[in-house]
């Protein structure tokens, strides 16, 4: 019966700190997740061929509205954006993704400001309390990082997988990104 309560108690223990390095993320949009996923989750376009064979006003970006493309410069191989997307039925002005070596190691989110103390209270509500200092709010673990700053018309919401400013900096010095 003791080492029942010891294991059960440990257990208990444990959940929190488990937690506190859970992925972080927006919507089914986690930070580390592979291209190859999210490309069918949110049934990503490629923009340049959406817009070639566009026939009406708008291109076809898919049911969630992602278009995406190649890109060519150290923070990014593949950029998608949606300008439709929604969080938690908070118009969001944009959510931009950007993948390197087919991950997902950074994204962002902007909204009117509006919408500040909603996305905040959102944001908490899955991550916990923030650390606020200088018109942002932080949430941190081992896992990475999230980023809410208050501007003058938009609220920008920054997601950053741990270890991408390395990747970017490997990236740049054209080393090849490991697979974790």
């Amino acid at each position: 019966m003791t080492r029942k309560l010891l294991l059960l108690a440990l257990a208990l223990l444990a959940a929190p700190a488990a937690a506190a390095d859970e992925t972080f993320g927006l919507l089914d949009i986690k930070l580390g997740a592979s291209y190859g996923r999210l490309e069918l989750d949110l049934d990503f376009r490629d923009i340049t061929t959406s817009l070639a064979q566009m026939t009406g006003t708008t291109p076809d970006l898919g049911r969630r509205g992602y278009g995406c493309m190649r890109r060519d410069d150290a923070q990014a191989d593949i950029g998608c954006v949606s300008h439709v997307e929604k969080f938690d039925g908070i118009a969001t002005r944009e959510i931009r993704l950007n993948f390197l070596a087919g991950r997902l190691y950074q994204f962002s989110m902007s909204a009117e400001m509006q919408y500040y103390d909603a996305v905040l209270a959102q944001l908490s509500a899955r991550n916990g309390a923030p650390t606020v200092a200088d018109d942002a709010a932080r949430w941190q673990n081992g896992s990475g990082r999230i980023t809410a700053y208050r501007g003058k018309d938009l609220v920008f919401v920054n997601f950053e997988l741990a270890g991408y400013a390395e990747a970017v900096q490997r990236k740049r010095d054209g080393t090849s990104l490991e697979c974790n």
